[in-house]
């Protein structure tokens, strides 16, 4: 994984460019809104209490926390590659 990462990063600065874009869409989609829908969630929840819960609030808390990790997943790629087409500059 670690060599998979290495050559995504710092290998030809095309490659590192396109999928410096790929990520950084990636990364907008998936925190697109975030925030309104954990208020909404919170909103919902706490004033449903335990009937929210069991209609799916919880379910849908979880799919919220995944869908914030993935958005920070695709910005850590996202500033890879940006690191790797900076270092490219450097190097020459």
């Amino acid at each position: 994984m670690q060599r998979f990462l290495y050559e995504m990063f710092n290998g030809p600065i095309w490659r590192a460019f396109l999928l410096m874009g790929l990520f950084g869409g990636l990364s907008a989609i998936t925190s697109f809104n975030l925030a309104v829908l954990f208020v909404a969630n919170f909103t919902f929840v706490s004033q449903y209490g335990a009937m929210a819960l069991k209609d799916g609030g919880l379910l849908q808390l979880a799919e919220l926390i995944g869908y914030g990790y993935l958005s920070i997943a695709f910005y850590i790629l996202f500033k890879g590659c940006l690191y790797g087409v900076l270092g490219h500059f450097m190097k020459h």
